[in-house]
């Protein structure tokens, strides 16, 4: 008999682990905050790793057909000069919710439980969960917990409740606008214009046909971040960077800001482990990640993939053994990537020179 495994958040992490674990032959129930399965954010990109993972959950055409196939970067200064081009192989662009639908699409209706905002676990005496206790009141038993509630995960906070965390020193707005043209006009890639002197840059990536995911990345210690409402977003994004080169005025004219998403960028100190007793952590809440790597879904996907192996078919008397091992493979790459993040964050904030990466960890 397989465990009963309860994924406490329908973010993409949780939603991989259960597409994958369900073609192997079991189920799962996802608990998930929101009414709706978690469609926060505009956007991303798909690397490698990731594509390599969508396959193996035998989702890659689906996804790229909802997406937009990638082939270069260029970096560009704030006056439209060329610095920097690399290619993009086997990438794309997409938005978050066409992303999330795949995954929904490949799930049981009643594996998923939503309105469900986890609160605690009470534990055997053994350290072991035995019970998940939501606000509302519910609780559900199973043999193995999945914490994939994000980067202010409470499973992780029931584990490590003093978990350091660290503010970026750079800060994101994130907006998206229809506009088939321009995403025509960029010729499959993902353009950022950067100042030279540093601490600033737009980056634009085509996400669909019509459908582009723009952002303005600054130094929060050089700028003033602006306030949530509408008018000071485009307030901010005219003064900052309304009189560099097109198609930049052209975004922030079409842009509706009240849509736009204002990011604090956060990472997460390693941890010790990705598990307590049969608790076990993926995606960010076991690894928050600075933006500059764009491996934020990508990892999550492949610790899903990952973590379905290592719990398919296990005896219980196993399972320390089995999360020891998934927690050392997948900690390495992402102790790898927050250490590149960093790098390229504080390159970011430096004047341009040639020797710069591009802002990608793959």
């Amino acid at each position: 008999m397989q465990p009963r495994i309860a994924i406490i958040g329908g973010g993409i992490a949780g939603l991989a682990f259960a597409v994958y674990y369900q073609q192997l032959g079991g189920r799962v129930d996802i608990y998930e905050r929101s009414p709706i399965s978690g469609r926060e954010g505009l956007g991303f990109i798909m690397l490698e790793n990731g594509l390599s993972a969508l396959a193996e959950l035998d989702l890659l055409d689906a996804a790229k057909m909802n997406g937009y196939a990638l082939e270069h970067c260029y970096i560009k200064d704030n006056l439209g000069h060329a610095l920097k081009h690399q290619a993009l192989p086997n990438s794309f662009g997409t938005t978050r919710k066409a992303f999330i639908d795949c995954l929904l699409a490949k799930i049981p209706a009643d594996w998923l439980h939503f309105d469900a905002q986890f609160s605690h676990f009470t534990y055997h005496d053994n350290g072991n969960a035995y019970c998940a206790v939501f606000t509302s009141g519910q609780q559900i038993s199973a043999d193995i917990f999945l914490g994939c509630d994000g980067g202010r995960s409470q499973v992780r906070e029931q584990l490590y409740p003093n978990a350091p965390s660290s503010h970026g020193k750079v800060h994101e707005l994130v907006s998206i606008i229809d506009d088939p043209a321009l995403v025509e006009n960029l010729s499959h890639s993902f353009v950022k214009f950067k100042q030279h002197a540093g601490g600033l840059a737009v980056g634009m990536v085509p996400a669909t046909e019509s459908k582009l995911v723009w952002f303005i990345q600054f130094s929060r210690q050089m700028f003033t971040s602006p306030e949530h409402s509408a008018q000071s977003k485009w307030q901010f994004a005219q003064q900052t960077v309304g009189h560099w080169p097109q198609p930049i005025p052209q975004l922030i004219k079409h842009t509706n800001f009240n849509h736009s998403h204002l990011w604090q960028t956060r990472y997460l100190h390693p941890l010790p482990q990705y598990h307590r007793g049969n608790v076990v952590l993926l995606g960010d809440a076991a690894h928050a990640l600075l933006p500059f790597t764009s491996q934020g879904v990508n990892s999550a996907m492949v610790d899903a993939i990952e973590l379905a192996h290592s719990l398919w078919d296990i005896d219980l008397t196993m399972l320390p053994l089995a999360l020891s091992q998934y927690s050392k493979k997948r900690k390495l790459i992402a102790d790898t990537y927050l250490k590149q993040g960093i790098e390229l964050q504080e390159e970011f904030l430096q004047p341009h020179h040639q020797e710069q990466k591009v802002p990608f960890a793959f």
